[in-house]
């Protein structure tokens, strides 16, 4: 007979599954005079004061940044931008989406956006944010290596995490127990999406997910829709449905897989089925998501080629 031996696990890390864009990067010396229109735009950015000084109005609250200052700016907020010193100023911006609902809750907790140059988490990420400005400055000149676009990877990573740790600690932030459990509930969530992704399998039409949150945290499925509804404004089945889209978007985008098996990853008997509910959630199909996905990735590849022949003789 053999004799099975059994193994036991010293570490485990959860599989990480992270879609985000990083567009707009860049870092420009402007006169004393120049101004910037107010907009808005739908990704969170980060403004870090390099020299000189400046004024942004956020929301129609005026900042005064000086050197190392910065500014986080979240998606919808409406901002532009002077001179606020009688030299010329200096700054580097930031601009990114992230498609991961319990990231972008973190990021989200804290309201505020303004942090000095002394502060915990402008101190925290200005060295990344200065290694992004060296690599940026290098690109205007010269294409960068594989290895240095690798390292720019890595340095948004670094960013990113750093950012969501310091904003988690802020003092700022206290969680009511409400929710608290509220959080528990999306994190129960998120949990059975990750199921649903290793194993392919959905329970459409029934409540036995809910059942087992609600079992898991004690109490009743009525309880768990009211308190989960109460602090995200949302009912759970619609909080489970954007983590799915989510993560269909992001195997659309940056995945080679066909549409098929994507559906069956998420759990969709059939593809039709899957596009069907694809198409409810965002108005186009599976298919001409990828497609506007790539043809924005080729313009703005292309308008970042203008940006950079404009740019070089406003960055030294």
């Amino acid at each position: 007979m053999n004799k099975h031996t059994e193994a036991m696990y010293l570490g485990r890390l959860p599989d990480v599954r992270m879609s985000f864009q990083l567009m707009g990067l860049h870092a420009r010396k402007a006169e004393s005079n120049w101004t910037y229109p107010s907009h808005e735009h739908s990704m969170y950015e980060i403004h870090w004061m390099m020299e000189g000084q400046m004024s942004m109005v956020i929301n129609g609250t005026v900042y005064d940044q000086s050197k190392g200052d910065l500014l986080f700016i979240r998606p919808g907020m409406t901002h532009s931008c002077t001179g606020a010193g009688p030299e010329g100023f200096t700054y580097f911006s930031v601009h990114f989406s992230v498609h991961d609902t319990s990231f972008c809750r973190e990021l989200n907790r804290s309201r505020d956006t303004y942090y000095p140059a002394d502060s915990s988490l402008a101190l925290t990420i200005s060295p990344v944010l200065s290694t992004l400005y060296d690599l940026a400055a290098e690109h205007m000149t010269d294409s960068l290596s594989s290895s240095k676009q690798m390292r720019v990877h890595a340095a948004v990573f670094e960013l990113l995490g750093s950012l969501v740790g310091q904003l988690s600690q802020t003092t700022s932030v206290t969680l009511s127990r409400k929710e608290m459990i509220a959080q528990q509930i999306a994190e129960h969530i998120e949990e059975s999406v990750r199921y649903i992704h290793l194993h392919g399998e959905i329970q459409e039409g029934n409540r036995t997910w809910i059942q087992d949150i609600a079992k898991s945290l004690n109490l009743s499925t009525s309880q768990v829709n009211r308190i989960f509804r109460e602090v995200y404004d949302q009912a759970p089945r619609q909080y489970l449905s954007e983590t799915l889209l989510n993560e269909a978007q992001r195997l659309l985008k940056q995945t080679d897989l066909n549409v098929d098996h994507i559906a069956m990853m998420l759990g969709y008997k059939t593809n039709a089925h899957f596009s069907r509910q694809f198409k409810r959630w965002t108005g186009i199909t599976p298919s001409k998501f990828r497609m506007h996905t790539q043809q924005s990735a080729a313009n703005h590849a292309h308008h970042g080629e203008g940006i950079k022949a404009h740019a070089e003789h406003e960055l030294t």
